[in-house]
């Protein structure tokens, strides 16, 4: 944004110029016909006019945040944001509040949009996670332990979302087991197969980054539950290989870049107890458990972005 400014600001000083000259010769310069050097500022515009309106429609006319309701059914389906029949939502601003779920399409940097859907909304900051997995074929760690934490992957998912400099930077201590904190958490699976996180079974040092992985407490908030295929909502399993199969509404069914398909995708929580076992999001709609060293999972990033005020 700060770059927009500074390239608005240099492009009327350069017609304030133009003006002026234009006045003193006694001759109006159509701003057309002034050439216009786009090799710093990147624009497409050969000439001052053009770089203007271009400048114009990427500051002003293209929306940061675009959200809809969330709907599985007609005749309001909405489920990916892209449907003919998805209805617009202002609840991305402050004073208002999105329901888990609800399909927002934010452009992370000045040019790169992504869709996300909502986890939760506390009034001034949204969490959401993305549509799609972010990072491929990433073990949890490279290591057959989850003793270290997440680090692998982790350093994967920050790597990628680097340039997202239209989401919030997050500073995490491990250890906070609370249901929404980014915390990596130890968890157990009980007699009854329910998963429960009450304890931090490892140490890592402090993180500062624009993403993180969903936690299986956030994953189980929405309804997904350990083992019970078809308990996650679909907006939790889409995108993943043949998760129509499953409740599912969308389908990802092509090869990714390492020749394999994308079934599952990582949480921020391992099971205590069980050295190398870390709970996943799976295609078939619930939360299961799997090696740290799998490396045919993905990750999903999770970031957050302040609401705005107007």
């Amino acid at each position: 944004m700060k770059e927009r400014i500074k390239t608005i600001t240099i492009i009327i000083l350069i017609v304030m110029v133009i003006s002026i000259s234009g006045v003193y010769a006694a001759t109006i310069i159509s701003s057309i016909n002034v050439g216009y050097n786009n090799e710093n500022s990147k624009l497409v515009a050969d000439n001052v006019q053009a770089a203007i309106d271009e400048v114009y429609d990427k500051s002003f006319n293209k929306e940061l945040i675009t959200a809809y309701e969330y709907h599985e059914q007609e005749p309001n389906k909405c489920i990916n944001g892209e449907e003919k029949t998805c209805v617009k939502t202002d609840c991305y601003k402050k004073g208002k509040t999105c329901k888990q779920g609800t399909v927002i399409k934010y452009y992370v940097n000045d040019s790169e949009y992504h869709y996300f859907y909502v986890l939760r909304d506390d009034g001034t900051t949204i969490t959401m996670q993305q549509r799609e997995n972010t990072i491929r074929n990433i073990p949890w760690y490279e290591m057959s332990t989850s003793t270290q934490g997440p680090i692998t992957v982790l350093l994967a998912l920050e790597q990628a979302t680097s340039t997202w400099v239209n989401v919030n930077v997050l500073e995490y201590e491990p250890g906070v087991t609370t249901l929404y904190e980014n915390a990596y958490t130890g968890c157990t699976i009980t007699e009854d197969k329910n998963v429960r996180c009450d304890s931090n079974a490892y140490i890592l040092s402090q993180r500062k980054a624009r993403a993180r992985m969903i936690t299986v407490l956030e994953a189980i908030d929405t309804g997904c539950r350990y083992g019970v295929q078809r308990s996650c909502p679909d907006f939790m399993h889409n995108y993943l290989y043949q998760s129509k199969n499953y409740g599912g509404s969308y389908n990802n069914d092509t090869l990714n870049e390492n020749g394999v398909y994308d079934c599952f995708y990582w949480t921020m929580s391992a099971i205590s107890g069980q050295g190398a076992s870390v709970l996943h999001v799976r295609r078939e709609g619930n939360i299961e458990y799997t090696y740290s060293n799998t490396n045919t999972i993905g990750a999903r990033a999770v970031v957050e972005i302040t609401k705005k005020t107007d």
